[in-house]
């Protein structure tokens, strides 16, 4: 891959990091005093689940290069976002024709605003949207082993990767219809080793209350009612979904013709798996775009693919794009 490409991407995410470097969340004191924690400083009961079941992050953070912890957290997250980047720049090819394609994709992925708002935070997102991409690339090359091994790694950074077993169970269940028996070895495979991270974390917390994220109503009408949420939902959902729907609108869905079977499920399963986590979160727990970024996968090549043809394209974001990654296509 080309090195002006893979450069730019770097250097765009690092400076659309800065005006938001280390900011903090409601969440964020609570991954502030793991890394604590892991440092020595402070008293096991101190900390609070859910937050303390993800431990990947605030532990790098706490041995991380700086004293200063706001520094490590979002050092490691600007570093776990520009590798989803480079991850996704390859799963991407995989679904797109064209060098313009390419550099649109790459575009809408990079100068997004997720890399603005949630690449840069006391958080533990970018490292699940780290696992997300890498997971959705593994399937895409049907390399089940690695992408438990990933996957189970990311259990440790945020329990929502589990999202991503389901996408491949679903995955492997439109794709083996007539393989019974690979089903058979492929399942446990897939499912097992994060879920037996899952339940060993838990373990290694149970002096402390146990949590889930119940639905109800209260929850639910309490997320819907919160303008700052819906704001951040529509800044990561709408630069995508509207150049899908113009798409859409100019030329239907002949887009679908061009991909191949497995593309096909393999998109519908990152669809299924992103939704349900996004509606799980809005009854359950929170609302927000940063929830929406794992969708990405799916979100960013389709709207490539499906408006390719429209004057948008031709003549402002391809020409643009090309202009950011690869001159040389417009001389």
């Amino acid at each position: 891959m080309r090195f002006r490409f893979l450069s730019v991407i770097f250097v765009l995410t690092i400076l659309l990091s800065l005006p938001r470097f280390a900011h903090h969340t409601p969440d964020s004191k609570h991954y502030i005093n793991l890394a604590k924690y892991f440092r020595g400083d402070l008293d096991r009961h101190s900390l609070r689940t859910p937050f303390a079941y993800r431990v990947l992050v605030p532990f790098l953070a706490a041995h991380g290069p700086s004293d200063d912890l706001d520094f490590n957290f979002a050092a490691i997250n600007v570093g776990c976002t520009v590798a989803a980047y480079l991850i996704f720049v390859a799963y991407l090819k995989k679904l797109v024709t064209s060098s313009t394609e390419l550099n649109v994709g790459a575009t809408l992925l990079v100068v997004s605003f997720p890399s603005l708002n949630y690449s840069s935070g006391i958080l533990t997102d970018p490292a699940a949207f780290l696992v997300c991409v890498a997971a959705a690339y593994l399937l895409s090359q049907e390399r089940y082993a690695l992408f438990a091994a990933v996957v189970s790694l990311g259990v440790l950074a945020r329990e929502s990767v589990l999202s991503m077993v389901l996408v491949a169970v679903l995955y492997l269940l439109m794709n083996s219809r007539r393989q019974r028996a690979a089903l058979l070895t492929k399942l446990p495979l897939v499912i097992v080793p994060p879920a037996v991270v899952l339940i060993a974390v838990r373990l290694c917390f149970s002096d402390m209350p146990h949590y889930l994220w119940i639905p109800s109503l209260q929850v639910m009408l309490s997320n819907l009612k919160r303008p700052v949420s819906w704001l951040t939902v529509l800044f990561t959902l709408c630069p995508t979904l509207v150049l899908f729907l113009i798409g859409v609108w100019t030329k239907r869905f002949g887009f679908v013709e061009r991909l191949s079977f497995r593309q096909k499920n393999l998109l519908l399963s990152l669809t299924i798996g992103g939704a349900l986590t996004v509606i799980y979160s809005v009854v359950a727990a929170f609302m927000s775009g940063r929830f929406l970024w794992p969708l990405y996968t799916v979100l960013v090549p389709v709207a490539v693919l499906a408006s390719n043809k429209t004057i948008i394209f031709t003549k402002l974001l391809g020409p643009l794009s090309d202009r950011i990654f690869d001159p040389t296509l417009r001389n």
